[in-house]
């Protein structure tokens, strides 16, 4: 018997063993060729692409089409998994490929067909963009069917990979647009709710009291401006005592509501409600080379792969010769950011008006017909299938109206929400970003701009002769008000467009706060919300930014622009540190062991957001939960339900309510302001004891590890370990340069001078391929986790793939 089990062991294992040999044979055969040629269609003449230690792309052609060609078969052998996920997440397609569990993603993004708006686009490029797209897309298909083996994560899913076509480039832009202002549509939505609650009068399109929850400027602000004496004049305005608005307006004071609910994490939290990135440029007057010096960190959620793809493309043409570094979007055959050798351009994201939640009046919507007090109107109403994977087709009925479209009904206050989004036009999407990369100066990249349609971004660029600038890239609409969204705006022209070039100041800069002093630059990015804040960033990490450029030793480098990147000083906090420990006085303390421990703690902090602070920590802690508690308060006066995140420069007012303690502002379960900020401190100190035992074991990096993952890794955890990058704890947080919350952080840094590529920096959270067989899987992740520089240019080649075309057939 024993021995009957023995050998139905070793059969068992061998089983095991042979299934596991297969798999990992299936996993190898889908590796790709890096070496040798591959015969393909559809290219006028032979491509290369090289690879050095890191896996870097370098792609050499001698057409434009053809390194198009090279870039999608590049993007198509390392990264197709990605480019899939991006442009089904768009087109509101990933229940065809996963199932059921994205169904409900798909739901809220079908909702904007971009999959129709991605073909009117095609239809509407350029013929020399759609000779780029077609190229680019036969290369990828190209790249795919030279892989021995479907890519890794089909076998898992049993699914093909369907063929990329050319519109799909544009919805890989679609993705970028949902990921970078979707965001939007609730916050406006809820600032809408804010406006409709509060009492008192009107101040143009809002009421007077929003301007308190929702300021136009705060103390933190730092925009960019031509010289010092108009920085000093900036400052003096944006430090101005804000008005409370009074009891007539916002009364707390009546309400009693349960603030004890912990404050919400990571992106969510007070002034983090948002993404955010860092860029800046330094003119060449200060710099050590003469030309101008640009960085460039864009924060986003990290995953594996990351976002960006490093390439070099080389167009091998004597009379117009073109050498692109930096990076790419897989899907898209446009560098993104970098240098050209005579500019340096790169991007963060520009909040302001270029979505609204609008409220129509509705008792409720049957079929076609939305129901009103007023009398009934007619949606138009599209039909989109969603294709669900295991299960039925789910037919979406998409309404629209003037006013938008229709997102969400609200049967109890007789209201129905309608988006509008510039991301609906087609003509505020197109590949003009392409004119970039042959541009010679800073002036001629600023009167591009305007024309370029991706999501709006401050765009920093600098040039090989030393100049600077900033504009927004993206279709900026005219005026404000209902008109905005629609057609009938138009848009601005080059010359009207906000921009700033070759300030004497020498830097500008860019963190999605403010960017600009001008009014007329003010009106023209945040419309009729300008009044109101237009949703930017808290200005504490533009000015952390501006104050570290402005204090440079001359002349700058490369190295110090990645010293300011990795910048994790906690300036915005030391204010609320000093609140503390003024509250934590003798009589609070008495009698109090844990307030006592609290404030010994907090009073030796090192002012740094690094792993092992403790200090840091617990004062972080506090300030969420004092601003959690302060905006339901709000909330609570207002009657709105629920407990939504509060606008992203709520540090204004939050700062003026701890400091005036207005009385009516108060809820009636807080005898006083000073009981209201002892409460949260013992909330506090409860939540951290519970999370970490004792207090003085509360680490600033144990309470945000960085796990950067593959997207099915939450489904197939046993795979983790192959999968995903390894997790780590990392010093930084949001309102300072060095932003890292969890998996979201720098999805890239580099530094580079125009002509003077050699001495820049470019780092990756990750590798250039999602294999995990591949030896560039995990390559320059150590280096981004460290903030150890690695060379902007690629480095020697280590493999030779040539594409030769295929002869033609012989008839």
């Amino acid at each position: 018997m024993k021995r009957i089990v023995r050998l139905g062991a070793l059969g068992l294992a061998g089983v095991l063993l042979a299934a596991l040999a297969t798999a990992y044979g299936i996993l190898r055969a889908s590796l790709p060729q890096l070496d040798g040629t591959v015969r393909v269609s559809d290219i006028g003449a032979p491509v290369v692409i090289e690879r050095d230690a890191l896996g870097v792309a370098t792609v050499s052609g001698s057409s434009r089409a053809d390194l198009a060609f090279g870039t999608g078969f590049a993007h198509g052998i390392d990264r197709f998994f990605q480019m899939d996920l991006a442009r089904r997440f768009a087109a509101g397609e990933l229940s065809e490929l996963v199932g059921g569990g994205a169904l409900a993603q798909d739901l809220q993004t079908r909702l904007f067909r971009f999959r129709a708006l991605a073909r009117v686009e095609l239809e509407r490029s350029t013929p020399a963009q759609r000779v780029l797209l077609t190229a680019y897309a036969r290369g990828v298909n190209a790249g795919l069917a030279s892989l021995r083996s479907r890519p890794w994560e089909y076998w898992l899913l049993g699914a093909t990979p369907a063929p990329w076509r050319p519109e799909d480039s544009f919805l890989v832009v679609y993705a970028m647009w949902w990921n970078l202002q979707h965001g939007d549509l609730s916050r406006a939505r809820l600032r809408r709710t804010v406006d409709a609650n509060l009492r008192g009068p009107q101040c143009g399109a809002w009421k007077c009291a929003l301007q308190f929850l929702y300021p136009e400027r705060t103390r933190w602000d730092a925009p960019n401006v031509p010289d010092e004496s108009q920085l000093r004049a900036e400052e003096m305005r944006d430090a101005a005592a804000q008005a409370v608005p009074g009891p007539e307006a916002l009364d707390a004071r009546a309400t009693v509501r349960s603030h004890a609910s912990s404050p919400p994490t990571g992106a969510d939290q007070g002034s983090s409600l948002a993404l955010g990135s860092n860029s800046w440029a330094v003119a060449g007057r200060f710099t050590a080379t003469g030309a101008a010096l640009v960085a460039s960190d864009m924060h986003l959620d990290l995953q594996v792969p990351p976002t960006w793809y490093r390439v070099r493309l080389r167009l091998l043409r004597a009379h117009e010769p073109l050498d692109l570094n930096g990076l790419s979007l897989p899907g898209a055959p446009v560098l993104v950011a970098g240098s050209n050798g005579d500019i340096a351009w790169a991007f963060t994201n520009s909040d302001g008006d270029w979505l609204e939640a609008r409220p129509v009046e509705c008792l409720s919507v049957e079929g076609s017909t939305l129901r009103a007090p007023g009398g009934d109107r007619t949606l138009r109403t599209f039909v989109e299938r969603i294709r669900v994977r295991g299960s039925a087709d789910v037919v979406l009925p998409v309404q629209t109206a003037a006013e938008g479209v229709l997102f969400a009904i609200e049967p109890q206050a007789h209201r129905c929400w309608f988006a509008a989004w510039l991301a609906e036009r087609p003509e505020a999407t197109n590949m003009d970003l392409l004119a970039l990369e042959p541009a010679r100066s800073v002036q001629e990249a600023l009167a591009l701009a305007p024309q370029v349609g991706i999501p709006h971004q401050n765009l920093i660029v600098g040039d090989r002769a030393g100049h600077i600038g900033w504009t927004i890239a993206g279709r900026v609409p005219r005026g404000s008000g209902d008109q905005r969204m629609s057609a009938a705006a138009g848009w601005l022209s080059a010359g009207e467009t906000p921009q700033l070039y070759d300030p004497p100041l020498g830097r500008v800069w860019s963190a999605n706060a403010r960017a600009s002093a001008d009014p007329a630059a003010l009106a023209a990015v945040g419309g009729e919300e300008a009044p109101v804040g237009a949703q930017y960033i808290l200005g504490a990490r533009a000015r952390q930014i501006r104050d570290a450029l402005l204090a440079l030793s001359l002349p700058a480098t490369p190295r110090d622009m990645l010293r300011i990147q990795l910048d994790d000083r906690a300036v915005f906090l030391a204010h609320w540190r000093e609140l503390l420990l003024g509250l934590l006085d003798a009589p609070a303390i008495e009698g109090h062991a844990s307030r006592a421990e609290f404030r010994r703690l907090v009073a030796t902090w090192d002012a740094r957001a690094a792993v092992g602070s403790v200090g840091y920590r617990l004062v972080r802690a506090y300030y969420d939960h004092v601003a959690s508690a302060a905006w339901q308060m709000m909330l609570g006066a207002l009657a709105i339900e629920g407990e939504p995140p509060a606008p992203p420069q709520f540090e204004q007012p939050l700062w003026t309510l701890v400091s005036q303690q207005p009385p009516h502002l108060l809820s009636a379960e807080y005898p006083s302001w000073h009981a209201f900020l002892l409460a949260q401190l013992d909330r506090t100190v409860h939540d951290l004891q519970l999370q970490c035992g004792a207090l003085a074991h509360c680490r600033w990096g144990a309470a945000h590890p960085v796990h950067i993952r593959n997207p099915l890794s939450r489904a197939l955890p046993w795979l983790s370990s192959l999968i995903d990058y390894p997790q780590l704890e990392l010093p930084g947080d949001h309102d300072m340069p060095r932003v890292q919350d969890g998996a979201f952080g720098a999805s890239e840094r580099f530094a580079v001078s125009p002509g003077r590529e050699a001495a820049g920096y470019l780092e990756l959270p990750g590798g250039q391929t999602d294999h995990p067989l591949s030896p560039y899987f995990r390559a320059g992740f150590a280096a981004w986790a460290q903030g150890q520089p690695l060379p902007f240019l690629p480095g020697r080649s280590e493999h030779h793939l040539l594409l030769r075309p295929r002869a033609p057939a012989v008839h």
